[in-house]
């Protein structure tokens, strides 16, 4: 018997929103704030870890890595450039369902904000050079913030091969050092066209903006990316347990025993309808 579709019913939030969509399908969230002149943008990708195929675990991570190396208009590091002397900050981060780009700046370099995320949307550099360059920052990366260091990589990597069965649940989001090694720029561009499509995104923005006016400008920088096909959201799905799972495992650096408990929960991509 299928199983009955629960609805969750979510507090409406006490300030404005106001939802736009462009026609390349890029959805869009404005909260007006003008209390401070400040704005934050933020771009958020439907993808993550649990999107990696077989064989090129950690290429989620790696390639918010690639999305700061230049775009089409932009040579390397410019990003950084234009939000530093604008007095912003920046960064990026990769979940196992979504990966975000951001920006906090002065209102006056709200649209400076907007043309640097369109741009890389549009057509990140991806190349040879960047590429090899950020894989060894990536690796460098897990070398000195999980395999060297007491913990950590825990409970991150030893605890969902033991709660879960398929491997875009179980596998190792930081990545394997020989399927980074494997990655090449047919594999990026590959990844870049399926995922980083508009449609596949939700561009946010909150603080000092006049709402017409950032629809506006939203629709100058970004309506002009083409329009790709949306990919089809993967199940998620697990084989239901029957007993208690429990696993050890050495930790040549841990002074101390450390536990990690876990349980399955429902996925609210997948069985909630919000």
């Amino acid at each position: 018997m299928p199983s009955k579709v629960r609805t969750a019913t979510l507090p409406s939030p006490s300030f404005e929103l106001v939802h736009h969509t462009l026609s390349n399908g890029l959805r869009v969230v404005i909260a007006p704030d003008r209390r401070s002149p400040v704005v934050g943008i933020a771009v958020y990708y439907d993808v993550g870890f649990r999107s990696e195929p077989e064989g090129r675990t950690g290429f989620a991570h790696l390639f918010e890595h690639l999305m700061f190396q230049g775009s089409v208009n932009l040579e390397k590091l410019a990003h950084f450039r234009y939000v530093q002397s604008s007095g912003g900050v920046f960064n990026g981060s990769t979940h196992l369902d979504y990966t975000n780009y951001f920006e906090s700046l002065p209102a006056h370099a709200f649209e400076r904000g907007l043309f640097l995320e369109a741009d890389r949307m549009r057509s990140p550099r991806i190349n040879d050079e960047n590429l090899a360059n950020q894989i060894a920052v990536v690796k460098e990366e897990i070398r000195v913030n999980v395999l060297n260091v007491p913990y950590g990589g825990f409970p991150w990597l030893v605890l969902p091969p033991v709660l879960y069965d398929t491997f875009p649940n179980a596998h190792n989001g930081y990545g394997g050092f020989e399927d980074l090694s494997n990655a090449n720029v047919d594999d990026c561009a590959s990844f870049f066209n399926s995922y980083y499509a508009p449609a596949n995104a939700v561009l946010s923005v909150a603080g000092d903006v006049d709402a017409d006016t950032a629809i506006e400008l939203i629709e100058r920088h970004f309506g002009g990316i083409k329009r790709r096909k949306k990919p089809i959201r993967p199940n998620f799905a697990e084989p239901a347990l029957s007993t208690e799972r429990r696993e050890t495992v050495a930790g040549p650096l841990a002074p101390l025993p450390a536990v990690a408990l876990g349980y399955r929960v429902p996925d609210p991509g997948a069985d909630l309808h919000v």
